[in-house]
C-alpha cells in the first residue's frame, strides 16, 4: 500500500468514525458564536478538556506531547508542526488566537485542510451536541491545552 493510500484510508477510518456524530449532531449545531478575548494565561479545567480533544484528533500526527512524533507524522507530505514550541517560537509567547485561527480555519497553514489535515472547526461545528461542545469552545479548549505543553523557550 503506497503512502497516499495509508493516508486516504486512515482518513476514511476518521470520516466513518465521525460520520454518525455527524449525522446525530448535524441539527443540534447552532449558529457559530464570536471567540471571547485571548486570555492572560491557560485555564486548568478547559486544558484538561482540551487534552481529551487533542488525544482523539491531534494526537496521531503530532504525537503524544505534540512534537511531531505521532504514528502518521511520517505519512504527511508537510510535517505537522511541533506544537510544544509555538511559545518558543513566537517570543516566549503562547499564540492563543493564531492557534483558534489555524486550527478553525481561518488562518491557512501548510498542512491545514485536506487531503493532510482537516479543518477541525468544521468537523468540531458538526459535531456539537448534548454531550459535545461547539466548535469554538472546544478549539478553545484545544488550544488551552496546547499552551499547557509549552517547552521553556530557549536561551
Amino acid at each position: 500500500m503506497t503512502k497516499t493510500n495509508r493516508i486516504r484510508a486512515w482518513l476514511a477510518g476518521c470520516a466513518v468514525g465521525l460520520a454518525a456524530s455527524l449525522t446525530i449532531a448535524a441539527a443540534a449545531a447552532g449558529p457559530p458564536q464570536e471567540p471571547p478575548a485571548p486570555p492572560k494565561r491557560p485555564d486548568a479545567a478547559a486544558a484538561a478538556k482540551g487534552k481529551i480533544i487533542y488525544q482523539r484528533y491531534c494526537r496521531s500526527c503530532h504525537g503524544p506531547n505534540g512534537a511531531r512524533n505521532g504514528p502518521m507524522a511520517g505519512e504527511l507530505r508537510v510535517p505537522p508542526a511541533d506544537l510544544s514550541e509555538l511559545a518558543a517560537t513566537n517570543d516566549g509567547v503562547f499564540p492563543f488566537d493564531d492557534v483558534v485561527r489555524s486550527v478553525d480555519g481561518r488562518k491557512k497553514t501548510r498542512a491545514h485542510g485536506p487531503p493532510d489535515m482537516p479543518v477541525w472547526g468544521e468537523v468540531f461545528s458538526k459535531t456539537a451536541g448534548t454531550d459535545s461542545p461547539n466548535s469554538e469552545t472546544a478549539i478553545a479548549r484545544l488550544a488551552h491545552y496546547l499552551w499547557t505543553i509549552q517547552k521553556p523557550a530557549r536561551k
